[in-house]
């Protein structure tokens, strides 16, 4: 039996059988009629149950709850810092925190929110700041003030801190296969040496990592060997430090990588060599750059790749709704199977409204993007990552204008008006795109692995992103789960669709589903047993599909539930591939290379709701009633008549009598057209104030060896100085827009400091002269030449 609290346990042998609840001792000699055979003093880890009707303390070795067989949630940290050496291994933080080892900490109680404390310090808040990239990067699981003074007797606060990175790998009897919770990157490189393109994703998340942690001042973690790891089949930090000095240039890549080379896959090795031969001569001086390098790369080796898909899709009202405002594709309970040559894509939409249309919203989207999808021009032509990303954004875009339309039709204001939420997997090529609105989810499973790809829509995630909150204490608050978008709810132009990419490179399923399932970590607790064992063949898809609703219907129950679960199967074709080299790519690098845009790559496989970029383009449908003639003529007939009156008063003025005309008064700040550009030169003169018309890259040297920030659209500059024509030309930034401020905090430091341009990067197109005295922080001084 078990016998004690969680923080001391004890094993009770009674008549030669374990039994699972604990009682006192002398209860058991007094009730049982049976000997005890032998008491044990030695602690043992236990976990307790998940679920909040039941809370039975289990052995650790457990995957089920003894009690009501609710999968156990194990979740291992890892501490923050360097707080808890004093404590030994095997104790008790906080009568909760089991200390497993000095670098690895359990949560002894995963149904209870952790506690956190109520101020936020600056290097903490990065962590939250940095929320959109969790696939990627460590969060904050607690962060919270212990008192010592039980444990010591001094009246001292530790403050404790543990990071967690979703799930990680476990063994059978449901402990970490790793000592530090994940393996590095140079343990994993090896193992890897028969799958170059997983190789080669590494390295591109890597180049995705970059401009990110460089805007928190800690991209030096990407340089540290012992820092970068490998969670189910990502690159994943286990942590990040700050950099020591202000900058780190991209080429410092290059001896990282080097050192991977003898483990490389020979089909990738040569062009592994020549990319960093690249770096160290500084053809590539930006990340940017950088990753149109890796773009062919991944299309090229892609294609040496197999690949097959399998979708299947149910929807339930479930047992308290009496009807089903959900809704999927492809047609629910039907197993669907396609190849590479085929579109391949799921969609499912949960219906906001209730009785006012939830269900038509929902329907109507599905019925747009079923329609819309199969045409894509990347289904048709050859197109690039972002223009895939671009197409995609305008049929979701579309999508949102008929349910938006059809409500104005029907004159529905605020509330009333219907929506839906959106989760889309579409495949092409090598990579999968995966877009959401609202807070239906998308997850990735392997067979050691379940991991959220999606960023919900509601107010919890917001708060977060903002730095304002922590994940597990934003979520214990009324109203957290309130959508700050869907589609339908207004036009396209104030919609934000996040809309994803991932390599194809391995086995994995995606399950989509509505929050009828999520809600309640249901996911999280059952994956391991209900999803991964279809990587396994050991479960039929169209089986686990049907016990998934029936977890959310027994389990859940509040809600309809809709699930869909996309198979992706990978293998490396049997056909003999040519190596992959610099040589072999050229013309791609070379086209990547001229036509370069400073702007950040949106086609990656973190989210894309705070990157610092412009917003895709909307894309309105276009009307579908006829001009009315009869309307038309008549505002010409007004025109024509207003002209007129207009006309004949002007004859019947009498002639103006001559004056010295005033001094003008100074123009208000206004955008005019720039003059044509002088044969001499058409760059603005030192002096100008400047506004953008294109996002433009900052440089910190007139040597455009470190990025300092993308600056967006309407950003006002002032030009300094022009050290070399053909160079580089000194701005200093004058005002940035009040809603990039908002999206993106790091930007606001940027005004007033001075900062480099490539003078090819600033042509006439991409500014206009801003004709005023005074901006921001700038003054205008025309200074002679």
């Amino acid at each position: 039996m078990i016998w004690g609290s969680p923080r001391c346990t004890y094993w009770i042998s009674v008549g030669g059988m374990s039994h699972e609840k604990g009682y006192n001792i002398l209860c058991y000699r007094a009730c049982l009629s049976v000997p005890i055979i032998a008491v044990t003093t030695e602690p043992m880890a236990t976990i307790q149950c998940s679920n909040p009707e039941c809370q039975t303390i289990n052995p650790l070795e457990n995957r089920v709850c003894e009690e009501c067989e609710t999968p156990l949630l194990k979740r291992y940290l890892r501490p923050l810092g360097d707080p808890i050496e004093s404590w030994e291994v095997g104790q008790l933080l906080d009568e909760r925190y089991l200390l497993v080892s000095r670098q690895v900490v359990l949560d002894t109680q995963p149904g209870i929110p952790p506690n956190f404390r109520e101020d936020i310090p600056e290097n903490i808040r990065k962590y939250l700041r940095l929320f959109p990239y969790r696939l990627h990067l460590p969060q904050i699981y607690t962060y919270y003030d212990l008192d010592q003074q039980e444990e010591s007797g001094t009246d001292q606060l530790l403050t404790i801190g543990l990071l967690e990175y979703g799930t990680i790998p476990l063994d059978e009897s449901g402990k970490p296969r790793h000592p530090e919770l994940l393996p590095k990157l140079t343990e994993a490189w090896p193992q890897a040496k028969e799958n170059p393109l997983q190789q080669l994703k590494w390295l591109w998340q890597i180049v995705k990592l970059w401009q990110p942690l460089e805007g928190q001042q800690m991209v030096s973690s990407l340089l540290d060997p012992s820092l970068v790891r490998v969670n189910a089949g990502m690159v994943q930090l286990l942590d990040f430090h700050q950099d020591e000095h202000n900058f780190h240039r991209i080429k410092e890549l290059a001896s990282v990588w080097l050192s991977l080379v003898e483990d490389t896959s020979p089909l990738i090795v040569d062009y592994l060599r020549s990319l960093c031969d690249y770096l160290q001569r500084n053809r590539i001086p930006y990340p940017e750059l950088l990753l149109n390098y890796f773009e062919p790369a991944l299309r090229q080796c892609g294609q040496w790749y197999e690949r097959k898909y399998q979708v299947f899709t149910l929807t339930d009202a479930g047992p308290t709704r009496d009807h089903n405002e959900d809704a999927c594709y492809p047609t629910p309970g039907e197993l669907t199977e396609t190849s590479t040559e085929q579109p391949s894509f799921t969609i499912v939409c949960d219906g906001v409204g209730g009785q006012d249309g939830g269900e038509i919203a929902s329907n109507l989207a599905i019925d747009t993007l079923a329609a819309e999808i199969p045409q894509l021009p990347m289904f048709n032509e050859t197109r690039d990552s972002q223009q895939g990303l671009e197409d995609l954004a305008e049929v979701i875009n579309l999508s949102n204008n008929r349910i938006s339309e059809r409500n104005d039709a029907e004159d529905r204001h605020d509330r009333q008006r219907m929506g839906t939420t959106l989760v889309l997997s579409l495949v092409h090529d090598h990579q999968v795109y995966l877009a959401n609105v609202g807070d239906s989810r998308i997850y990735r499973i392997t067979p050691d692995s379940c991991h959220q790809v999606t960023t919900d829509d509601d107010l919890a995630s917001r708060e977060v992103r903002l730095g304002y909150l922590f994940y597990r204490d934003a979520i214990k608050y009324p109203n957290s789960g309130a959508l700050v978008q869907a589609l339908g709810m207004s036009n396209a132009r104030s919609l934000h669709p996040n809309i994803n990419r991932f390599i194809l490179d391995d086995d994995c399923v995606f399950l989509l589903c509505s929050d009828g399932l999520s809600d309640y970590d249901r996911v999280e607790e059952y994956w391991n047993l209900k999803i991964a064992p279809i990587l396994t063949q050991e479960k039929d898809l169209c089986q686990m599909g049907k016990e998934l609703i029936n977890i959310a219907n027994n389990k859940n129950g509040h809600d309809n539930v809709t699930i869909s679960l996309f198979y992706c199967q990978i293998k490396l074709s049997s056909l003999e591939p040519t190596p992959l080299s610099i040589a072999s790519i050229k013309a791609d690098i070379e086209n990547a290379k001229e036509e370069i845009k400073p702007s950040i790559d949106r086609s990656d496989d973190l989210p894309s709701d705070l990157q610092p970029t412009e917003p895709l383009p909307s894309t309105e449908e276009k009307p579908l009633k006829k001009p009315n003639p009869l309307l038309i003529v008549g505002i010409l007939g007004i025109l024509v008549i207003s002209v007129g009156a207009y006309g004949l008063w002007k004859l019947l003025q009498p002639p103006p009598t001559p004056t010295i005309p005033p001094t003008p008064p100074s123009p208000s700040p206004s955008i005019t057209p720039p003059p044509p550009p002088s044969p001499e030169s058409s760059l603005p003169k030192p002096g100008t104030i400047i506004q953008l018309t294109v996002t433009l890259s900052l440089w910190k040297t007139p040597e455009g060896d470190q990025l300092i920030e993308e600056v967006p659209v309407e950003t006002v500059l002032q030009i300094l100085s022009q050290e070399d024509s053909e160079k580089d030309i000194k701005i200093k930034v004058c005002q940035l827009p009040t809603e990039t401020n908002l999206k993106s905090p790091s930007l606001q430091e940027l005004e007033g400091k001075e900062a480099w341009i490539p003078t090819t990067n600033l042509q006439p197109s991409v500014y206009q002269t801003y004709e005023g005295e005074k901006v921001g922080s700038c003054e205008t001084t025309i200074m002679l030449d």
